[in-house]
């Protein structure tokens, strides 16, 4: 996915099902090689768990990809974008 320079926000969506017990993943935000962000997040004990970040990006152009990942340290997911 791409985006323009001039857009102001990039959000990512999340949704978890059959947690466990309550939990916090961290949501990065890379530029480059550079974290650019960390946002924690807890993640209730539900069957269905949606929740959501946003990194302001308003003319931080180059790669970026954004990972959600768990207590351990484990990626759990990723998704790579270009801001042009």
């Amino acid at each position: 996915a791409s985006f323009p320079a001039t857009q102001e926000r990039v959000y990512c969506f999340m949704e978890f099902t059959d947690v466990a017990q309550e939990t916090t993943v961290n949501v990065v935000w890379t530029l480059g090689m550079n974290e650019m962000a960390r946002v924690p997040l807890t993640i209730r004990a539900y069957s269905k768990f949606r929740t959501w970040a946003y990194k302001t990006i308003a003319g931080m152009k180059g790669d970026w990809k954004v990972e959600i990942v768990d207590g351990a340290g484990t990626v759990l997911k990723s998704a790579a974008f270009k801001i042009e």
